[in-house]
């Protein structure tokens, strides 16, 4: 448990101390006193360690969408030339890590127990409720069950479908990155602007009530530490949305 502990914080301390180090720094020069630094710098550090976390979280997300839309192009691939569930995933898993892996295993497991493949089929869906995936699974156990000389046609469809959905879902992930980073921005941007407002009250001798311009300062850089990890937080969501998960019992 100790060697753990210290590979977490070895893991996730580096950029929690930068993030420290950064608003320390940016603290110090908008003056605030020993108290009010403390606060921030605390904060910064707890922001630093949530947003090492959330990138890593982000990163697993993203292995396993990458690593389901190329299992799943590869079983449609399989099946289109031989039309059986059990070849194109015993021929596919080594593709697979993790919870997919997991879940097609047990689905082969009931398959070589005998297991109706719409029962089969259906635990397989809980894991994986997504329509796209839905609607492939339901074709492949159409074909198996009653046969058809047609389904090449919407094996097409299907793959056409798994290609828009990987194409969409990676844009709008880089969208949402370009925003994150545009908030960064223009947080950096308003300490800037903090920091000139700073040194022009200073300049002038307008700045009277310091407890009042410490107490400000304060809320303002928490802020920012808050709105940055809001943000954190939403891109290490998970890629497959909720609301497209229409096959979920």
């Amino acid at each position: 448990m100790r060697a753990k502990g210290w590979a977490w914080f070895i893991r996730h301390g580096t950029l929690s101390f930068g993030c420290a180090f950064i608003f320390y720094g940016l603290s110090s020069l908008l003056g605030l006193d020993s108290i009010y630094l403390f606060i921030v710098t605390s904060g910064a550090f707890g922001l630093g360690i949530w947003i090492s976390i959330t990138e890593a979280k982000t990163k697993k997300h993203e292995e396993e969408f990458y690593m389901m839309i190329d299992f799943f192009q590869q079983v449609l691939a399989l099946f289109k030339h031989h039309p059986k569930i059990y070849f194109s995933f015993t021929e596919s898993i080594n593709l697979t890590k993790g919870e997919l892996k997991e879940a097609l295993e047990k689905w082969i497991e009931d398959l070589q127990e005998g297991r109706p493949l719409n029962d089969s089929a259906r635990c397989f869906l809980n894991a994986y409720p997504h329509f796209v995936i839905g609607n492939l699974i339901h074709l492949m156990v159409a074909v198996e069950l009653f046969g058809t000389h047609d389904y090449g046609l919407s094996l097409d469809i299907i793959q056409d479908d798994i290609e828009e959905w990987a194409e969409d879902t990676i844009l709008y992930k880089q969208m949402e990155k370009q925003q994150r980073n545009r908030i960064v921005l223009l947080s950096l941007f308003s300490l800037i602007i903090a920091y000139f407002s700073q040194s022009m009250l200073k300049k002038t001798g307008l700045q009277t009530q310091m407890e009042l311009t410490n107490v400000s300062l304060l809320i303002f850089l928490m802020m920012i530490e808050i709105t940055i990890g809001v943000v954190q937080q939403l891109l290490s969501n998970q890629w497959i949305e909720r609301s497209e998960e229409i096959w979920r019992t």
